[in-house]
């Protein structure tokens, strides 16, 4: 065999296949990191819609909660009227002992 038909049969294969590999690595290069770009802001975006989920059902959570509060509270309201209006007749008796003789209304 001479050189020229040992560059032929060995060399010209080996170097196609390594340029050749080389072009295809870098264009797959390209691709792949277009793809993990792609499935990186994908995920991203799926950690934001669930934040935006969580916020919102937080929202009504406190939004019942207000409410049940502004309940309780008009309720308290209404008991501490209710209080002032018995503690003002109760004013109003000379003694506070309900055996007592001065227990009248003046």
């Amino acid at each position: 065999m001479n050189l020229q038909e040992i560059l032929l049969t060995y060399v010209e294969p080996i170097l196609s296949f390594i340029v050749g590999g080389g072009l295809s690595a870098f264009l797959s290069i390209k691709y792949t990191r277009k793809t993990a770009q792609a499935d990186a802001m994908k995920a991203v975006q799926d950690v934001y819609q669930e934040t935006i989920q969580d916020l919102r059902s937080d929202k009504e959570i406190i939004k019942k909660e207000n409410l049940e509060m502004k309940e309780q509270i008009s309720e308290l309201e209404n008991k501490v009227k209710q209080n002032s209006i018995d503690i003002e007749e109760l004013k109003s008796y000379k003694c506070v002992l309900i055996d007592c003789k001065k227990r009248k209304r003046q």
